[in-house]
């Protein structure tokens, strides 16, 4: 009987999938990091949520009885351009004591999600939800070659990304037919990144994430329209 009533309690409302078109911002606390001879600028573009990129995913929707709420346990893949930041140094300073070298940083933000959302249909069509996430960050490849003078920081810039990242998301939807359009806003709860190791030093280096995304899904069952009869 218990089995019974707790089948009856939840029952699956939708499976979907989605993509969304997301804007992106990295906070780095530390703005300038002094790394032996290389100044790190961290915030270089002096602008806030510019960043671009996308998302995708797999969902499905779980309602909890026979009220409005529901859980939306997903699947995703995320991929957004990362802050841009500068490297000033001096790679011959009997010649450029004036004229610096200076290079830039343009990573990219990937990474694979698991999220668990709890929700609650306001009407017919329009819905709230709000949860966590938690995601596996894949590390930049080292993509310069073992002459260039940056090639060792570079190497600890990549490996400074931490490999299991916990966010969170809240958002608004609203479904019409087998479509579903989101906005949602997420913010990560525990750092991108905390320190750097470069020469056998260590330097602070706590950098967070947040984003807005705008996602459209497209739902391959709902209970509540059976397309097939």
């Amino acid at each position: 009987m218990l089995a019974a009533s707790t089948t009856s309690a939840q029952q699956l409302e939708a499976v979907g999938v989605g993509a969304s078109a997301n804007i992106s911002q990295t906070w780095v606390r530390q703005r300038l990091i002094q790394v032996e001879q290389y100044t790190i600028r961290t915030d270089d573009d002096g602008s806030r949520l510019d960043d671009t990129g996308n998302r995708f995913s797999a969902y499905a929707r779980i309602g909890l009885g026979a009220g409005k709420a529901f859980v939306q346990p997903e699947l995703a893949y995320t991929s957004v351009l990362g802050n841009q930041s500068s490297i000033t140094y001096f790679s011959r300073p009997d010649v450029n004591l004036v004229y610096p070298d200076v290079s830039y940083l343009y990573p990219r933000l990937r990474r694979a999600e698991v999220a668990l959302l709890a929700g609650l249909h306001l009407s017919r069509r329009f819905y709230v939800l709000a949860g966590p996430l938690l995601a596996v960050n894949q590390r930049e490849k080292d993509t310069h070659g073992a002459t260039s003078p940056l090639q060792e920081l570079y190497g600890s810039f990549n490996r400074s990304v931490v490999r299991v990242q916990a966010l969170a998301q809240l958002g608004v939807g609203l479904q019409l037919g087998r479509f579903d359009l989101t906005a949602r806003y997420e913010h990560s709860l525990t750092p991108y990144t905390q320190e750097l190791r470069y020469g056998g030093q260590t330097y602070a280096y706590r950098q967070r994430t947040g984003q807005a995304l705008l996602g459209l899904g497209f739902l391959v069952y709902d209970r509540h329209r059976p397309w097939r009869k």
